[in-house]
């Protein structure tokens, strides 16, 4: 299996679904980057791509902002960065 699509996430450490998130991916050993937008950078970041609500997380070029962990299944996840 090969992952050429990137899965990023912005969130928060205060925020228990975006902590869900991390863990839900690390379990499944998923690579992705983590963004925390108390940082000014990550904000702007985040600012910049139109988010608004936490956890954001993007996978290739699909968006998706607010979703409990659960809302995605680890399959649909694989399906997302397979190529």
């Amino acid at each position: 299996m090969t992952m050429d699509k990137k899965i990023i996430i912005f969130g928060k450490e205060d925020c228990g679904l975006c902590q869900g998130w991390k863990k839900k991916l690390e379990n499944f050993n998923i690579p992705f980057s983590y963004f925390d937008i108390n940082d000014p950078d990550n904000l702007t970041e985040f600012t910049l791509k139109g988010l608004t609500k936490i956890p954001a997380i993007i996978i290739g070029e699909k968006i998706f902002e607010g979703l409990k962990p659960s809302e995605i299944s680890i399959e649909e996840i694989k399906k997302m960065i397979e190529t």
